[in-house]
């Protein structure tokens, strides 16, 4: 029988309760072991629960990673924390002997990229990115339409995620903390999705806007996402953006235009939307579709496949990593990569001009 996988969940908010908990304890070749967060009631909140709804023991709990590390022997970790603590627990965890899985963005600069990059390469440990969208069954589809070479020379792609009202409560609209309002929020899914279905070109340079134009407006009856850790519920901190857009030039030749907001004076399109265009056909997702020409006659094909269990796909893809040593889908070279990006269209927003990779 395979010894289990001894795992530990630093951050016990919103994703790690709705993504990487309930992965994990699908598997019967992993044991979560214990729990890390400052805010001790919550943390312990979580064990107990976790005991009580699944019958196993209760998990130590901790408030830093550090007491965790130095109590309990672990293989991995989930790094589930706001976006400015990612890149010191990650390098904590990686100079400790952990395997890591680490929540998106990676880190808020480039020199944090470069730095996470290489302590993860001299560790000789596994450390995924969770750029979760790669994960989902109807984007693993259209990647295979895209290295088949249906799509012929790929040169134009365009991305977005626009909520008319969706700026989340708590630390993300506070800059300092998550480095970046919709651009780190819900844009890097967006930016790093479509890149990968690219197949990742070298990017060249990059023209960015980022602008606070609504905020937070206060209009009734308007239900968003809502940090559960305690502190800025109602915004008063709001210091980030509320709408990005983005033209960037990769080195194959191609372009990317990227746009998203957490609020906007327009339709509600909220779904990741995205649509690559080629010299042999396109595709798109939300709606899922792959446009092409046959016979002289335009063609539009509409696979059948859904989202799927796509945390689940993430954790099991980590889990089979750190078993085999084979490098993730989305590893640490790339995840850096899109930092570069994210950080170069907010340098260009600021100096209002292109910059240049």
């Amino acid at each position: 029988m395979q010894e289990k996988l001894r795992v530990g969940i630093v951050g016990v908010g919103a994703i790690a309760q709705a993504g990487h908990i309930p992965s994990y304890l699908r598997r019967d070749d992993v044991e979560i072991i214990a729990f890390a967060d400052p805010e001790e009631s919550r943390v312990r909140e979580v064990a107990k629960k976790l005991a009580a709804d699944h019958g196993v023991a209760t998990a130590h709990v901790y408030a830093s990673l550090a007491a965790m590390v130095e109590d309990v022997t672990l293989d991995a970790v989930s790094i589930c924390t706001p976006n400015n603590s990612h890149v010191e627990l990650a390098v904590y965890a990686l100079e400790h002997g952990l395997h890591v899985l680490l929540e998106k963005p990676m880190g808020l600069s480039r020199e944090e990229g470069a730095r996470l990059k290489d302590v993860a390469r001299a560790s000789g440990k596994t450390l995924m990115v969770g750029m979760t969208h790669r994960y989902r069954e109807d984007a693993a589809v259209l990647k295979r339409f895209v290295e088949a070479g249906d799509l012929g020379e790929l040169y134009y792609a365009k991305t977005r995620i626009l909520r008319r009202r969706g700026s989340p409560t708590g630390w993300f609209t506070d800059a300092k903390v998550s480095g970046g309002g919709p651009l780190m929020d819900i844009g890097v899914h967006a930016l790093d999705l479509t890149w990968w279905l690219m197949g990742t070109p070298r990017p060249i340079s990059v023209s960015g806007f980022l602008h606070k134009g609504i905020g937070n407006d206060g209009l009734d009856f308007i239900n968003t996402w809502q940090a559960q850790s305690a502190g800025n519920e109602d915004n008063q901190i709001y210091t980030t953006e509320d709408f990005a857009a983005a033209f960037i030039r990769f080195d194959t030749g191609a372009v990317l235009q990227v746009e998203v907001a957490w609020s906007l004076n327009g339709e509600q399109d909220d779904a990741l939307k995205v649509d690559i265009f080629g010299s042999k056909g396109g595709v798109s997702l939300d709606p899922l579709r792959y446009y092409s020409v046959a016979h002289r006659v335009l063609t539009e094909t509409k696979p059948v496949v859904g989202m799927g269990a796509y945390y689940e796909r993430e954790i099991n893809h980590f889990l089979e990593c750190v078993r085999t040593g084979q490098t993730p889908i989305s590893n640490v070279t790339e995840g850096r990569t899109v930092i570069d990006m994210l950080c170069g269209i907010a340098e260009s927003s600021r100096q209002q001009a292109e910059i240049r990779f």
